[in-house]
């Protein structure tokens, strides 16, 4: 049985665009204004390295950045113009749903005006695509379970084995689902060869992949633990809850009531467990806060529906506990606007208390640091020159380089920051080197002889990750290439 009559799509789609257009009013006048994050950088040098796998992400947002750059080159407003594709889902599963128009644009809003999607337009990152694919494979899995049209269990398959390739958390949302159809009585559906098929054809889509983890040392299992270790430092599980609320704000009891709205429809029962399992799995497991909110567009769009019938019936506590809701999460984007859009000059920022935030403080003072070590590159004689590389210690001072340092002169740089590790010349026999962002200790390790040139700065005086580092010239022990994977290259953050 169909869960409900559906309205035009265009309809929705137009709802969906209308409620992107007004997160684009909010976020793209300002975007880019503070400039590259140091991620962005990394993944701009990925998409210049097209290639089947990498360390720490799999290859989409690569990808999808080469075919950014194919077609708008570096440009940092084209890559976050990415992220505003999710929100159109959000209203084509309410009228898959049965939801009207006012509940397909009041979902799309609920979820587009969340500080959460807000931050989607401040950075290009695995994040937004994996939302992208997560929503995606929802509403696929809503048309299967809901209508119910098993013929796009193969279109399903394709869309988790792409989200594997985005981003490898979707394997919770698989997890849930599983456990989801066990649980219910759609355990029925494991007995038919569709979802079998769906998941051969995403294991199929992952393989080149996983061909070339093998074929590199499995690289990403290093990786794992120290990402692992660095996202349990950053707040424990109480901090997940108080960070979960922060990101979805008011929206999160719509996707409460919207839970509660699927799980009283047989059919969509297992939909109904995903958000539950997956916030558990994350939660238990130590992930970030914003991991499992790709998992509530389905709960908001039901949510949405189940509201638009309160507000038809007029009654008054209903209409005013929906009045309430809808001036909390405002007052939550008027208070998370300058947290998540850059409405401040970058000298107003820098002297903000939340200056300390990560996601901007991180994409300022990479022209300084260019600078910089541009002017420890100049120190170095013609025949230092010719016989030198630039090392970095990340991938964000790499990415720096790489991409405003041929416009001053500079040699394209090496790192063995997790991918960066592949991404040098066949032959390495340099023994001299200006060396950005290593500790003294590595130093010593590497360099027969080191001088100090300078501490990395930026024009505001701004602490971030950098301003802890300096530049160095220095007289490697062997040549480069023979130090290379006996302590540059590595996978850890």
């Amino acid at each position: 049985m169909s869960v409900g009559a559906r309205s035009s799509l265009r309809g929705a789609l137009l709802a969906g665009l209308a409620a992107g257009a007004v997160k684009a009013a909010i976020t793209l006048p300002l975007v880019g204004r503070y400039g590259w994050h140091r991620d962005e950088l990394y993944f701009l040098a990925a998409a210049k390295h097209p290639s089947l796998g990498y360390v720490d992400f799999p290859p989409v947002t690569a990808w999808v950045g080469w075919l950014v750059q194919a077609t708008a080159g570096d440009s940092l407003v084209a890559l976050r113009l990415t992220s505003l594709a999710a929100i159109v889902f959000v209203s084509l599963m309410v009228r898959e749903l049965g939801g009207r128009r006012g509940a397909q644009l009041g979902a799309a809003l609920a979820f587009a005006l969340t500080p959460y999607v807000l931050t989607a337009s401040a950075i290009y990152h695995t994040t937004w695509l994996d939302l992208l694919a997560w929503s995606a494979l929802l509403y696929v899995l809503l048309r299967v379970l809901g209508r119910p049209e098993p013929r796009l269990w193969p279109l399903a398959g394709v869309l988790a084995g792409v989200a594997l390739e985005t981003k490898y958390t979707v394997g919770a949302l698989l997890i849930a689902l599983l456990f989801g159809l066990l649980l219910t009585p759609s355990r029925r559906l494991l007995a038919t060869r569709g979802p079998w098929l769906a998941a051969a054809i995403a294991a199929l889509i992952l393989l080149p992949n996983l061909v070339w983890q093998a074929v590199h040392g499995w690289p990403s299992w290093e990786f794992f633990p120290s990402q692992h270790s660095a996202t349990v430092a950053d707040g424990t599980r109480v901090d997940f809850v108080t960070e979960h609320l922060v990101f979805f704000g008011a929206s999160l009891v719509v996707a409460v009531v919207g839970v509660i709205w699927l799980w009283r429809r047989p059919i969509l029962r297992p939909l109904a467990l995903i958000p539950v399992i997956v916030a558990v799995l994350f939660v238990f497991e130590g992930g970030r806060a914003y991991y499992p909110i790709p998992a509530y567009t389905l709960p908001i769009a039901a949510g949405a529906i189940a509201i638009e019938g309160w507000l038809r019936r007029s009654r008054p506590l209903r209409l005013g506990a929906v009045g309430a809701l809808a001036l909390c999460q405002l007052a939550l984007v008027v208070y998370a606007i300058p947290q998540v859009v850059p409405v401040r000059s970058t000298a107003e920022f820098a002297r903000s208390p939340s200056s300390a935030v990560d996601i901007f403080s991180e994409e300022i003072g990479w022209p300084e640091l260019v600078a910089q070590t541009t002017g420890a590159w100049n120190r170095l004689t013609p025949a230092e020159r010719a016989d030198a590389v630039i090392l970095t210690g990340n991938y964000g001072e790499a990415g720096a380089i790489s991409l405003f340092g041929p416009a001053k002169g500079l040699p394209q740089p090496l790192s063995g920051h997790l991918s960066w590790q592949y991404w040098h010349p066949r032959r390495m026999p340099q023994r001299h080197a200006v060396v950005a962002g290593w500790s003294p200790q590595g130093l010593n390790w590497a360099c027969e002889s080191w001088s100090f040139v300078r501490q990395i700065s930026n024009s505001w005086d701004m602490a971030n990750e950098e301003s802890s580092y300096f530049i160095a010239t220095c007289h490697l022990r062997r040549p480069v290439g023979e130090l290379w994977n006996k302590g540059i290259a590595r996978n850890n953050l």
